[in-house]
């Protein structure tokens, strides 16, 4: 080994000693444990469409799993979007780029072209199978070859603005999967010179690097990697012994499995999710205290004692009819509801019984026609009756005179 391979693999062990070792980047993350890394994982099978695994990486339990109905690869977790970005393929002009929220609801955002073309043309990261995100950038992998998509709002928007070809191939060629982390990101090499190691890559210079003491048990392709929180690495293992195996490589370098399954012809993974920020709780608002509507007859309650309930305020006295006519209308008798309430009424005195009023001139007009119509017909009656009795007088004063005329004779 000459002098400068040697200060390169002393750098690359270095730099790969920051994400398995005692480094102080990593030791904010170190508090956190393994459990809390979600991550969601792309697994496709010899059909060729994909299912989306909801899993949590640290336990090995899954809370939910969705089809999104095609082949997804080269998944990258936005933490500033709360979002996943994946490539599909399948689909018209090549690789479309994807969108998974936290429901599991896909959204085609269209083909993946190169800044500056003016028609959507064949996308050049049809067929990567690595992909993840650090800020704005969306890091793509195909052959060696690295793909720098911008995802900032504009007329950039997933446009591939770099292409970098890594170096050394022998390293870079079978990596499939890698996480973001400071700047580099990490993947596992399966060539054969990697044989399961991590190795780091440079976005802006492609140079790789690999770790002596950082490696995966060998297999042909690890498809998904993501760093969790606590600094380890969780690479899956497609097919390795006739099954899927996920593996954890500690701070220490020591590797646990921590779920085995089917064997997946192709997977890929984003993570870890971020915790949602629960909402704060709602005031609730305030109940409406009911305000006692005050009627005529009744005061608010005081600490003087209030009137009996079954006893009713006396009315006003009514005044009585004069006996001459007025010109002008009495008032009505006032009601007990219109009258004031007394300020205290420790009994109800009884009233004498009011008389009806004689009609007067005082009455209403509608009340005054009445009783002359009244009247009216009393007198003709009398008088019908002594035109009557007239009558009656004369025919037979008259048949008596006729008698004695008779008799004379």
């Amino acid at each position: 080994m000459s002098t400068v391979d040697g200060v390169t693999r002393a750098a690359a062990t270095v730099a790969v000693a920051g994400l398995v070792g005692a480094s102080a980047l990593m030791a904010p993350m170190a508090a956190r444990a393994a459990e809390s890394c979600l991550v969601v994982q792309a697994e496709t099978g010899s059909y060729g469409k994909s299912k989306l695994r909801w899993l949590d990486v640290g336990s090995g339990t899954t809370s939910r799993v969705t089809e999104p109905g095609y082949r997804l690869n080269a998944l990258g977790y936005s933490a500033t979007r709360d979002l996943v970005f994946g490539v599909a393929e399948g689909l018209s002009r090549g690789a479309h780029a994807v969108t998974i929220d936290r429901a599991g609801k896909t959204r085609d955002l269209g083909p993946i072209t190169r800044a500056g073309n003016r028609l959507p043309l064949w996308s050049p990261v049809a067929g990567v199978t690595a992909g993840a995100i650090g800020g704005d950038s969306w890091y793509l992998l195909r052959n060696g070859t690295l793909y720098t998509v911008d995802l900032t709002p504009g007329e950039r928007y997933l446009r591939v603005i770099r292409t970098v070809f890594l170096r050394p191939i022998t390293l870079a060629h079978d990596v499939n999967d890698f996480a973001y982390h400071n700047g580099l990101l990490y993947g596992v090499s399966t060539t054969w010179r990697g044989k399961g190691a991590v190795i780091t890559i440079d976005p802006e210079t492609g140079k790789v690097r690999e770790a002596e003491d950082a490696r995966f048990p060998p297999a042909d392709v690890y498809g998904s990697v993501v760093l969790g929180r606590d600094g380890a690495l969780y690479a899956t293992a497609n097919r390795i012994g006739g099954r899927s195996v996920i593996y954890r490589l500690d701070r220490s370098g020591q590797v646990t499995v921590v779920l085995s399954g089917p064997p997946l012809a192709g997977s890929d993974a984003a993570g870890c999710l971020t915790a949602p920020e629960p909402e704060p709780p709602k005031p609730e608002p305030p109940k409406p205290t009911p305000t006692p509507t005050p009627s005529p007859t009744s005061k608010p309650p005081s600490p003087s004692p209030s009137p009996s309930p079954s006893l009713s305020p006396s009315p006003s006295p009514s005044p009585s009819p004069s006996p001459s006519p007025s010109p002008s209308s009495s008032p009505p008798p006032s009601s007990p509801s219109s009258s004031p309430a007394p300020t205290s009424a420790p009994q109800a005195m009884p009233q004498p019984p009011v008389s009806p009023p004689r009609p007067s001139r005082s009455a209403a007009p509608r009340e005054r026609k009445e009783v002359a119509a009244k009247v009216d017909a009393h007198a003709r009656t009398k008088e019908k009756r002594r035109w009557g009795l007239t009558a009656l007088v004369l025919i037979l004063g008259g048949g008596a005179a006729a008698g004695a005329v008779r008799r004379a004779r």
